[in-house]
């Protein structure tokens, strides 16, 4: 089964994503920039490349791809 349904780069570094059951989330990465696992996102153009396929949240054709725990993680820890 798919979680996520819709994601949508928005400005500022955030993510607009719509789960399966209906509940939607805003996702701050701006935050994140500056780590290692993020820093690829700090490319505004590669940021705007997220798409989902339904278990992650894809960037760059497959270059960095985050899971819903970790998007979730993001939310509640910042």
């Amino acid at each position: 089964m798919s979680y996520i349904k819709t994601v949508l780069p928005m400005k500022d570094y955030r993510l607009f994503i719509e789960m399966e059951s209906g509940s939607t989330a805003t996702v701050d990465l701006s935050c994140k920039l500056n780590t290692m696992k993020y820093a690829e996102l700090a490319d505004e153009a590669f940021f705007k490349t997220a798409v989902t396929n339904g278990d992650y949240v894809i960037w760059g054709g497959g270059r960095l791809s985050l899971t819903v725990n970790e998007l979730m993680e993001v939310i509640l820890l910042g």
